[in-house]
């Protein structure tokens, strides 16, 4: 290379492509974030959602054993009747209702033991995975606090990045610097300025023309890739 210009441009595209990491990592940090706070939402909602089925076993049981206690009631209401009742088919029909609810207390007994054994297998489960849940969640806050970290410490170099930027600009010679502009804004990415290489671009990767590449060998003024349009040297 044989351009002093494009040995300035060089070093232009190097601070240009830091200063843009810089601004992309800055751009990126919030949608890390606000991906990271879903998790965790969505970590806890599992976590009350698992709670909430727990305790819905539990209202269960309960409003069993409340009904047990109701029927069992009935049962000695109906006993006491039976001690004043005087007829025989009065006291046959009090026998079958208590016949009746005892049936049905011990058809609820049954299912509330294994309502009371779910119960116990449900809460050793749950709080199996809440544990690892709650440790994943502690995980993520950890990564919350550590992008917080690098955005701060990006924020504090990117003033830095755009006067190293600026400072680098002022040795390039006014055309070099309007057509690396140029440059930058048609092309989607770097290198806006590229070697050439056994008539290839660097930037694009494809075949230049036989003058292009001779052109490209000598100073004065920038020359350009006819398939990309990005400054080349040779």
């Amino acid at each position: 290379m044989s351009d002093p210009q494009i040995e300035k441009l060089l070093i232009v595209q190097d601070r240009d492509t830091s200063l843009q990491k810089i601004e992309q990592e800055l751009t990126r940090i919030p949608n890390e974030r606000a991906s990271i706070e879903k998790l965790i939402q969505q970590e806890e909602a599992n976590v009350e959602e698992a709670r909430h089925a727990l305790k819905e076993k539990e209202v269960q049981r309960h409003e069993l054993d409340v009904d047990v206690k109701a029927k069992e009631g009935s049962i000695q209401r109906f006993r006491t009747q039976q001690l004043e009742v005087k007829k025989n088919e009065e006291y046959r029909a009090l026998t079958h209702q208590i016949e009746q609810l005892e049936t049905e207390i011990g058809e609820m007994e049954e299912k509330e033991i294994e309502l009371m054994l779910e119960i116990d297998e449900t809460k050793k489960i749950f709080e199996a995975e809440r544990a690892v849940i709650e440790a994943r969640i502690e995980a993520q806050r950890r990564e919350i606090v550590l992008l917080g970290e690098r955005e701060e410490n990006l924020k504090a170099s990117i003033d830095d990045a755009k006067a190293a930027l600026a400072d680098s600009r002022t040795g390039v010679e006014a055309n070099y610097l309007e057509q690396y502009d140029r440059v930058k804004n048609l092309t989607s990415r770097p290198p806006y300025v590229a070697p050439i290489e056994n008539h290839v671009c660097g930037g694009c990767h494809l075949r230049v023309s036989n003058e292009v590449s001779k052109e490209a060998m000598s100073a004065g003024e920038p020359h350009f890739c006819d398939q990309c349009a990005r400054i080349v040297y040779a």
